[in-house]
């Protein structure tokens, strides 16, 4: 019987174009008097041009694949976890599986693939599930992978927003990139996930939703920001330390929390309700990358741990917590210790920009 599970290797894609909230905000037929840059603490996210979900998915999966011991014919599952189904110009595309074209494109013909979709939590998610097949031994080893053009909702936001109070104005938050992760049983029981847990509050779902515009071309994102921040954090803190106490830890053992990455504000926000609810100060321990690269919704988490793993501030042996809020609302955390796998990635970057 399986223990746990690690990540073997990770994979992340982001498109070269850059476009900073000015622009997008210069972009507004009716532009907010609000500072939004100020207020969110976003400045730039990245923006595919020429390819799509699938695509963002896929080469996220290359990589992945690029720096892992298994060829993609190892993999037994891939889940792909995409919230955004944008995988063709002006389509939208529910069949097949955008596991079935990530499958095609890395060549697992081996693996069985299925899409999971849970809002932000996507990932998260396809990880539990994961987990489970490994422990189970349906599966030795798969893949979790999410590509999100999430930019078509920014654009419509651009054309429909009307007023500083409007239900789209998050939407100028978001941001392009994939990330996949492999999976395998851990054989050294110090390192991989200690606890993975989701929970649902389906009665605050209207406080974040998606839906196709009334108003014209495109889909929608409708947040209403203030109470999804309100509900999240009197819920969130408490399952926290639900997670530090299944894990055996204390606030002490943790070196790291990466949160999903709404906004700088938002997480500096969540930051103070958690010192709150445990009535102890906390280092500066909360990782954020929001402002380069906004809000990339299900891959947020495994952009930051790239980004923190490059910049040198993640490094083996240290534990982790993820904590993840998304619409539902769904309220989700993992904790884990890493082996070598920073070690791993900055020389396989490197290596890879040598040649």
């Amino acid at each position: 019987m399986v223990s746990k599970i690690k990540l073997e290797s990770l994979g992340v894609y982001l498109p070269e174009k850059v476009i900073t909230m000015e622009e997008l905000l210069a972009a507004c037929r009716h532009r907010p008097s609000l500072d939004l840059e100020r207020i969110t603490g976003v400045h730039e996210r990245r923006v595919a041009e020429g390819e799509y979900a699938a695509d963002l998915a896929s080469k996220a999966a290359l990589r992945a694949l690029a720096m892992s011991r298994y060829q993609a014919a190892e993999l037994d599952v891939i889940v792909c976890t995409s919230i955004s189904k944008h995988n063709a110009p002006d389509e939208f595309s529910f069949e097949p599986a955008t596991a079935v074209l990530v499958r095609k494109a890395v060549g697992a013909s081996n693996a069985i693939v299925f899409d999971v979709v849970n809002a932000c939590a996507g990932m998260l998610t396809g990880i539990y599930i994961l987990q489970g097949l490994i422990r189970s031994g349906a599966a030795r080893r798969g893949m979790v992978v999410s590509g999100e053009q999430n930019l078509p909702l920014a654009w419509t936001a651009t054309r429909e927003v009307r007023h500083s109070l409007d239900g789209q104005l998050a939407a100028l938050t978001l941001g392009d990139c994939g990330a996949a992760v492999i999976l395998d049983e851990s054989s050294d029981p110090r390192y991989g996930f200690h606890w993975l847990d989701l929970v649902t509050g389906a009665k605050h779902d209207h406080y974040c939703y998606s839906r196709p515009s009334a108003r014209g071309h495109g889909g929608i994102l409708i947040t209403k920001a203030r109470g999804l921040q309100i509900k999240g954090n009197q819920h969130f803190p408490f399952y926290f330390k639900q997670a530090l106490d299944g894990s055996g830890w204390s606030v002490d053992d943790v070196q790291h929390i990466i949160p999903h990455q709404v906004s700088v504000r938002a997480i500096k926000t969540g930051t103070k309700a958690l010192k709150r609810f445990l009535g102890v100060e906390m280092p500066d321990y909360f990782l954020c990358c929001a402002e380069k690269y906004g809000n990339t919704t299900t891959t947020s988490h495994f952009l930051a741990l790239h980004e923190f793993m490059l910049r040198g501030r993640i490094h083996r042996n240290e534990n982790v917590v993820l904590v993840s809020g998304a619409s539902g609302i769904v309220i989700s955390h993992a904790t884990f210790t890493l082996d070598d796998l920073p070690d791993r990635y900055r020389m396989h970057l490197a290596h890879e920009v040598q040649s």
